[in-house]
């Protein structure tokens, strides 16, 4: 498969993934999608001072990827991730030479954020989050690795991709604690949701995933991922329940305990804590854990030693709570290549530099892009979407929502409910109310 062929073939699976998840919304909306990528580019390895005791060369490739979602005339929600593959050659011996090949294909999600202007409360991230899994769970089928290794460092901040949004009084900020209780119920969703058979009934059995947060020990996990019985459960995370704008609608494409996967969390990262953190972190741009291993003096840290740095880092220390999530998401090999590219007569996307991409952010990011108020968001997404729909030919994908539409409990339907559930202990942000006492 040529670049051009491979960019043109991710940019199809993409758009096809984004537009069926999104399509699972409560019918009654419509949505623009705009993926924004660039062409495969040779970067450094994610591992750049590994030790190897026999001959090794190693090729990694990068493409950046955008994601943009509209409603209306104003931008609501982006994802911009990274994605890695790297191609290693080693030998296995000097006295009986054998050429080892092998592929690993990584995926960083660098940052989603939401502008407060979507029209009602639905799980719109979250489903994007799970239409762009489920494109690397199909795509990747054609590189014939088993898994695609899925990376992010959790922390809250006010706004990532929309200037000045913070200031719009609709817009939902979480806290450190409920987004990381977020990020674990929604890549717990979106596996399933990526993972869940399209052919012949089948399914992935079981799902490796990591969670820590730095600065927190072992006994603290059920705090950040549930009782073990909960990380286990072939359902729907009920973590979606802890967080206000994301209760009302519950997508159920992969609900069936059947069909679903089997999730393991596991609190740690990835890693053999005693392993020397240079021959297995991978070193991801712009990442807390890559700032400190380039320290000279990070040479012989282990992995443990990398968490205890971590924990007083800028990021993760002073009171502050971050996770870091990492996750093997199965590839279906069944499937082969994914070559669709009919998409509702979607034109294919274009795929751009790294340096045109940049000009992308920095009109993204532009000291005159304001999302405070609806009149400056609209007026800022104009500007935008003109800007790189002129430069950069990224035709607009137009999606109608056909999901089951959201039922609103009354007051009396909501205590009904309460009074039925068991309280949550695990739940740091559930509201604790006195119970009535009971007349002998």
């Amino acid at each position: 498969m040529s670049p051009g062929a491979s960019d043109s073939a991710t940019s199809s699976t993409i758009a096809r993934s984004i537009t069926e998840s999104l399509r699972k919304l409560p019918a009654g909306h419509s949505f623009s999608v705009h993926v924004i990528q660039t062409s495969d580019h040779h970067v450094d390895s994610l591992t750049p001072r590994r030790r190897f005791s026999h001959f090794h060369s190693e090729t990694t490739m990068s493409r950046r990827i955008l994601i943009l979602v509209s409603q209306g005339s104003v931008l609501v929600s982006g994802l911009e991730v990274h994605e890695f593959t790297s191609i290693s050659v080693q030998t296995s011996g000097a006295h009986r030479p054998h050429l080892a090949a092998s592929v690993a294909v990584d995926v960083c999600i660098e940052k989603i954020d939401t502008s407060g202007f979507l029209s009602a409360r639905m799980p719109l991230v979250k489903m994007l989050v799970a239409g762009y899994l489920q494109s690397l769970h199909r795509y990747h089928a054609a590189t014939a690795v088993p898994t695609v290794g899925v990376h992010l460092f959790a922390r809250a901040q006010p706004e990532y991709l929309f200037a000045k949004s913070q200031s719009n009084p609709s817009k939902h900020i979480l806290d450190d604690l409920a987004l990381v209780k977020w990020w674990q119920s929604a890549l717990d969703y979106s596996i399933r949701y990526a993972t869940h058979a399209e052919q012949d009934g089948g399914c992935v059995d079981n799902v490796a995933a990591h969670c820590v947060v730095p600065g927190s020990t072992a006994s603290e996990a059920p705090w950040f991922l549930g009782s073990d019985q909960h990380t286990t459960s072939n359902n729907t995370s009920d973590a979606d329940g802890t967080i206000g704008q994301y209760t009302e609608s519950k997508p159920a494409a992969a609900t069936n305990a059947t069909t679903s996967p089997s999730i393991k969390w596991t609190w740690g990262l990835p890693y053999v804590s005693s392993a020397r953190a240079h021959d297995c972190v991978l070193q991801f741009p712009d990442d807390p854990m890559t700032r400190l291993l380039y320290e000279p003096h990070s040479n012989s840290w282990s992995v443990s030693m990398l968490l205890e740095m971590l924990a007083v880092s800028e990021e993760c220390g002073s009171g502050r709570r971050a996770a870091y999530y990492s996750a093997a998401l199965p590839v279906d090999n069944r499937q082969g290549s994914d070559s669709s590219s009919k998409i509702d007569g979607t034109a294919e996307q274009g795929s751009l530099s790294f340096d045109d991409y940049d000009k992308v952010l920095i009109a993204l990011f532009d000291h005159d892009m304001d999302f405070s108020s609806h009149e400056a968001a609209v007026a800022s997404s104009k500007r935008f979407l003109e800007f790189i729909s002129a430069n950069f030919n990224t035709p607009t994908i137009v999606i109608d929502t056909a999901g089951k539409p959201v039922v609103k409990d009354t007051s009396d339907q909501k205590q009904q409910q309460q009074q039925q559930q068991p309280a949550k202990v695990n739940d740091l942000t559930m509201i604790i109310r006195k119970k009535r006492k009971v007349a002998n």
